[in-house]
């Protein structure tokens, strides 16, 4: 029995143990595991998918029955079995979605949410982590009089800060990831939202900065970061994935590369001065979030927290007598 025969002999034992043909709604393959969609999980017969040839092990997690076959084996099977149930070509984003449609809408928007931030969550808890450990030796007498471990606990504060201060760039891409989109322009999205360009909206909020205002067919639109617009860097990711993905499919071959990406950034970009011109007037820019930022009034001016709740105090070596 050659190779093609024995991947065909698998394929059929695959089919027969998860219920038939018409139990299949997709399938696709990773590094290491063949991803196969059932429309009814329970029709599986795990134990059968376990004793198939060359299967290392069988499980399911989420929508998906995932067999292990190893690097490189995997494709082989894989081409196999996706032209035995006519389920070649989908990608993984694919199976999500074909997995997606056994939810009712409700579960639909929160497995979406999930998965948007369950890929920067190690990054919020590393911060969380920081900023509990700063808080901590803030209020320790030798590191505030120990220059080193002064030095280290500030760069802990800065470090502790770091995701929040980029968290709608960082949201913007994952939405734009986790909607079927390339990750790039999600990121350049989340980068016009925060540029330098646009008034800090904490500056904004509290008076302290004048926004640029321009008129766009007759509408003004006031230039005011997106500082912690957390919805509206998950609404922007929606919006650059399905822009992405409709140019990739309209876009001739030859020059999609360059005008795809173009177009996309170009759409959103026009899309979300919308947002400007629906924004309040200057001075009520509220953030989402607001945790504090250096130089506005009742905020400490080095770590931005609430004058009145601060835990910050001057090393003895930098204190002015």
């Amino acid at each position: 029995m050659n190779k093609e025969e024995r991947y065909q002999k698998i394929s059929e034992e695959i089919v027969k143990a998860v219920g038939g043909m018409d139990n299949i709604a997709g399938s696709a393959h990773c590094a290491t595991r063949l991803r196969i969609v059932l429309k009814d999980n329970d029709k599986a017969d795990m134990e059968q998918l376990d004793n198939i040839d060359l299967c290392k092990g069988t499980f399911v997690a989420g929508d998906q029955l995932q067999m292990i076959f190893g690097a490189g084996l995997v494709n082989d099977v894989y081409d196999v079995f996706s032209k035995y149930t006519h389920t070649e070509n989908m990608s993984l984003t694919d199976i999500k979605e074909a997995g997606a449609k056994k939810h009712n809408p409700l579960q639909i928007a929160i497995k979406s949410l999930s998965d948007v931030f369950i890929e920067i969550m190690p990054g919020i808890l590393a911060a969380a982590l920081l900023l509990g450990l700063t808080g901590v030796l803030n209020n320790l007498e030798f590191v505030q009089n120990n220059a080193t471990l002064y030095a280290i606990n500030r760069l802990v504060t800065i470090a502790s800060a770091g995701i929040f201060d980029v968290l709608p760039l960082a949201v913007c891409y994952s939405a734009t990831k986790r909607c079927g989109g390339k990750p790039i322009p999600g990121i350049v999205m989340g980068a016009i939202m925060l540029s330098a360009n646009l008034t800090n909206a904490y500056d904004a909020a509290q008076g302290l900065a004048t926004p640029e205002t321009l008129s766009l067919f007759g509408v003004s639109i006031e230039l005011v970061g997106f500082q912690g617009g957390i919805i509206i860097a998950l609404m922007m990711g929606y919006v650059t994935a399905k822009l992405d993905q409709f140019f990739d499919k309209k876009i001739p071959g030859a020059v999609k590369l360059l005008v795809s990406p173009l177009l996309t950034v170009l759409l959103s970009t026009l899309l979300l001065s919308v947002l400007w011109a629906e924004r309040s007037p200057a001075g009520s820019h509220r953030p989402d979030l607001d945790h504090g930022k250096p130089g506005r009034p009742g905020l400490h001016a080095l770590c931005g927290c609430p004058a009145d709740h601060c835990h910050y105090r001057p090393a003895p070596h930098l204190r002015r007598h």
